[in-house]
Parts: C-alpha cells; sequence; structure tokens
C-alpha cells in the first residue's frame, strides 16, 4: 500500500523509559539528540544555547527561560527540525524532517526590509 504525500511514518525510539514516535529515518538522531539534551541538565544550558541558535538560523527567537520551560521532547523535536532544515537550507540531499505541529510557521524575511520583505523579524515563542 502507498502512502499518501502527507502522511509521515514513524518509528518507535525508547527514551527515558517512554516510547516516542518519531519521523521514519531520524530515529538515531533523536536518540543522539535526547542524551546530549539529557546530560546537559547535569551539566548546565549549553544545549540549550546551542538549540536557541539553531531556532534563530530558520527564523525563531526564543529566550533560555523559554526552553528551560520546555520537556525534553519538544526540545528535541525543535533541534532535530532546525538542524534538518538549516543543513537541507545549504542544498544537502538529505531526507526532509517534517516540523513538529506546536511550531508556528517561521518568519523568514528580515528585520528591516522594503515591501513585502517589510516584517517585524523572527517568530518569537513563548
Amino acid at each position: 500500500m502507498r502512502l499518501p504525500h502527507t502522511a509521515w511514518r514513524e518509528v518507535e525510539i525508547d527514551v527515558l523509559d517512554e516510547v516516542w514516535l518519531v519521523p521514519y529515518g531520524f530515529g538515531r538522531l533523536y536518540k543522539a539528540v535526547a542524551l546530549q539534551h539529557i546530560e546537559s541538565t547535569h551539566t548546565g544550558d549549553a544545549q540549550l544555547q546551542v538549540l536557541r541558535d539553531l531556532l534563530g538560523l530558520v527564523g525563531y527567537e526564543a529566550s533560555i527561560e523559554t526552553l528551560q520551560r520546555w520537556g525534553l521532547r519538544k526540545r528535541v523535536d525543535a533541534h532535530v527540525y532546525c538542524a534538518n532544515v538549516h543543513a537541507r537550507a545549504s542544498d544537502n540531499p538529505i531526507r526532509r524532517c517534517r516540523r513538529p505541529f506546536w511550531l508556528p510557521e517561521p518568519w523568514t524575511g528580515p528585520e528591516r526590509g522594503e515591501g513585502v520583505w517589510a516584517g517585524p523579524g523572527p517568530t518569537v515563542l513563548s
């Protein structure tokens, strides 16, 4: 049976005795990023700064306090998605990762511009 192009295949992974359904082909990456975020809770906010920078690369703005309020799954979803979007923007032939449903469409124009590019800047996440 062929899946419609809007349907995403998923795979199960185990993270901290939980079962997560993640996009097919991203299981290992999700596990690795989750492990990095779990380890960083003991060593400080290094991974939160990395996530904040990744969000900024693809059109989002979030404070460290906002990211601290997010759960592990939400941080890992955003990290994997943003890293994938950034890598694909460089014309790398890699599999596309879907945008998490809770993450709004980012503003892609510059902070200051003219005409259709005039806008408020990055999409602020709260």
